[in-house]
């Protein structure tokens, strides 16, 4: 529909009476400027974006800049989350107005001839919908990582080693490295992670499974191997990773065993990861 200046009534009302209403209705609501010109007048507006609400002041759109021939549409769009207000200029002689760009919100099209030389509501179509069924980006990360059956040698007692994880199944966000066996996230946020690890220790020792966060230790756990046996340790965490530096490695340490053999079967020994918020 083509638009006008909001005016509540012509009936006598108060502005208290019509507050609200104004709010709601008004709501970046675009027309001609009073002294009309190659620019569009827009009214305040608001925007909700989670709990952050922002005002934004009346606005002043443009300069339009009308086609050498033929004619063009020409969309007025918002910004998402601060509500300033932009000119997407359309195709040359296309009934189809240009696309809507990734994080802005329609308000107007607006047809532009040669002759245009003031920008009157006639011109201007109302197109303002600020409610989006779009499914909000997940952002998701899960990881699953092993050694693809392929046992991992020189385990040394008494010094921890990185798991070097050659396999990664599950990669959503492609957030581990096979090369580097780090688990780096480029996404910022909390993260749940799970280290196992299993091998033979030998009798009276001890295997430990370790997190690190930038070769800084942030969870382990010790199992106690009374015989010789393949022995599991575990361990989880939670932790604030910022998407961009920090990264992740799997750590192992036994007590017994100079040349030891970590377990390389991917039940055995695996890290898991996945972005929680």
């Amino acid at each position: 529909m083509t638009v006008q200046a909001f005016n509540p009534s012509d009936l006598s009302q108060s502005a208290a009476n019509w507050a609200v209403s104004q709010r709601i209705v008004g709501n970046f609501a675009p027309h001609a400027q009073v002294v009309p010109n190659l620019t569009l007048a827009l009214d305040p507006g608001n925007l909700l974006n989670g709990t952050t609400l922002t005002e934004v002041n009346a606005q002043s759109v443009g300069t339009f800049a009308p086609p050498a021939s033929g004619f063009r549409i020409d969309r007025v769009v918002v910004d998402r989350s601060t509500g300033a207000a932009s000119i997407v200029t359309g195709t040359a002689n296309s009934l189809t107005p240009p696309a809507i760009p990734a994080g802005k919100l329609p308000v107007a099209r607006v047809m532009l001839l040669p002759t245009t030389d003031a920008i009157t509501n006639d011109a201007i179509v109302d197109e303002r919908s600020f409610i989006d069924l779009t499914a909000p980006t997940q952002n998701s990360v899960v990881v699953r990582a092993h050694r693809n059956n392929v046992g991992q040698n020189g385990i040394t007692n008494n010094s921890w080693a990185k798991v070097l994880l050659t396999t990664a199944d599950i990669n959503i966000g492609n957030a581990f490295n096979n090369t580097t066996s780090r688990f780096q996230p480029s996404i910022a946020g909390y993260y749940l992670l799970h280290a196992q690890v299993m091998m033979n220790c030998g009798a009276n020792g001890s295997i430990y499974a370790g997190l690190y966060l930038n070769d800084a230790n942030i969870a382990l756990c010790r199992s106690l191997t009374p015989m010789s046996t393949p022995t599991y340790a575990a361990t989880t965490s939670v932790t604030y990773m910022n998407g961009t530096t920090d990264y992740v490695e799997m750590k192992v340490l036994n007590t017994i065993i100079t040349d030891g053999i970590l377990d390389g079967t991917p039940t055995a020994t695996f890290f898991t990861a996945s972005r929680l918020a």
